[in-house]
């Protein structure tokens, strides 16, 4: 990355887009999205940077909706 946050560096595969001060992804309830607000732009960038970009298995939403899919997955199977 350059310095300058880009949608195409997010590999979450949750991530929708990134504003100056949020995070928008997928959400627990389906066809809608989930915005994250941060108090400072710098605050939003290490989010990004850090979960969006590399480690979104630690990312708390991440690891909420793939509880969803995953209990959807138990549902289906029974």
């Amino acid at each position: 990355m350059n310095g300058k946050l880009n949608d195409r560096d997010a590999k979450c595969p949750f991530f929708a887009y990134h504003m100056k001060e949020s995070v928008t992804c997928e959400s627990l309830i389906p066809d809608t999205h989930a915005k994250i607000v941060f108090g400072k732009p710098s605050e939003k960038k290490l989010h990004y940077n850090l979960f969006c970009c590399f480690k979104y298995e630690n990312c708390e939403m991440y690891r909420a909706i793939m509880k969803t899919y995953e209990e959807d997955d138990e549902k289906g199977d029974s």
